[in-house]
């Protein structure tokens, strides 16, 4: 069975295996990835943790860690994340590319991904993301796939977590399903 998702003209988004705990891990753990998402110092996790939580998840695409890979060389540079819907019809997304590859619009195409696989293959009515006000990046990228600003929030972690964490003062941005719909263009017949 193949492991890959979607691809995009330069990328390869496929399910996560065991034997990339490593680079998931070198993600989660550069404070540069993690400090707009609250861990200013990375997130602590190790490749054995890791590993093993990859090896317990099934074969969907949903609520799974993907690997976002270069189509021509399969080298890895970020992991992906699309939330199925809740019962409200929204769901998350979450990308995070290595630093190496930042300002290449590698985001926005995951991103363009994701919303039109859960657009075509769930009952999705909203996709949600929740970028860092300091995340210029990240704030341009739910704009340019139609991305509204609904609200702006700060996340607090819990008490348990607060030696190792820090506060997210966070915009709530909303892609509607026919805001997707007006994107793919007048006439589309082949979206469910």
């Amino acid at each position: 069975m193949s492991r890959v998702v979607v691809e995009t003209p330069r990328l390869t988004l496929r399910l996560a295996e065991p034997a990339d705990a490593a680079f998931i891990c070198s993600l989660w753990n550069d404070p540069r990835v993690m400090r707009f998402v609250g861990f200013p110092n990375g997130l602590d996790e190790t490749e054995e943790r890791l590993r093993a939580n990859i090896e317990k998840r099934g074969d969907s695409e949903f609520q799974q860690l993907l690997v976002v890979a270069l189509k021509q060389t399969g080298q890895a540079i970020g992991q992906c994340k699309m939330e199925l819907p809740g019962p409200d019809g929204i769901s998350e997304t979450d990308v995070k590319l290595s630093p190496d590859f930042w300002g290449q619009r590698y985001g926005l195409e995951v991103k363009r991904a994701l919303l039109d696989r859960l657009f075509i293959h769930t009952e999705c009515q909203i996709v949600q993301a929740t970028p860092n006000v300091e995340n210029l990046a990240s704030i341009k990228m739910q704009e340019a796939v139609g991305g509204l600003r609904m609200a702006e929030e700060i996340y607090q972690f819990p008490e348990s977590m607060r030696s190792h964490t820090t506060p997210v003062h966070h915009y709530i941005y909303h892609v509607t399903r026919d805001t997707w719909l007006k994107e793919q263009g007048e006439g589309c017949t082949n979206v469910k």
